[in-house]
């Protein structure tokens, strides 16, 4: 089997991106954008993974094309000033708006934050992991991701 992940965020303005950004700048974080993206990790059949993109861009829970933009990620894994938030109790579900994809076993989802400073690049480690610790992860039920 083979993970495959996919990024779905906003074309239109992140009200929730900009309130993070105003939050983490009130706690005194140094980030001048944050963006926020839906990730899907698909757990697929070696042989099962052509037309994945194209079954997840039809699937209306997770992509409109008049709001969202939908890539491909080149890794299952966060970027450098990046987090994925997951909550602690998720078992991987099969159906993904209520309906199976030929081929995938496993579909598991994650919010993602990748936050930038003033020169456009990601932050540190240090300052993701203090934007973590106090803002966005609650270590009761959610755990990060890096």
């Amino acid at each position: 089997m083979t993970t495959r992940a996919f990024a779905v965020s906003l074309t239109i303005p992140d009200n929730e991106a900009f309130t993070a950004l105003e939050t983490v700048g009130r706690l005194g974080i140094p980030a001048a954008r944050i963006a926020r993206s839906d990730i899907w990790l698909f757990e697929v059949d070696e042989g099962a993974t052509a037309g994945l993109r194209d079954a997840v861009a039809s699937i209306e829970t997770i992509f409109n094309p008049n709001k969202h933009r939908l890539v491909e990620r080149a890794s299952a894994k966060p970027e450098p000033g990046e987090v994925w938030i997951a909550a602690r109790d998720e078992a991987p579900a099969t159906l993904v708006g209520g309906r199976a994809i030929p081929g995938v076993r496993a579909i598991r989802r994650r919010t993602g934050w990748r936050l930038y400073d003033d020169e456009g690049r990601p932050v540190p480690e240090a300052t993701l992991a203090r934007a973590v610790e106090t803002f966005l992860c609650n270590p009761a039920f959610q755990e990060a991701l890096r």
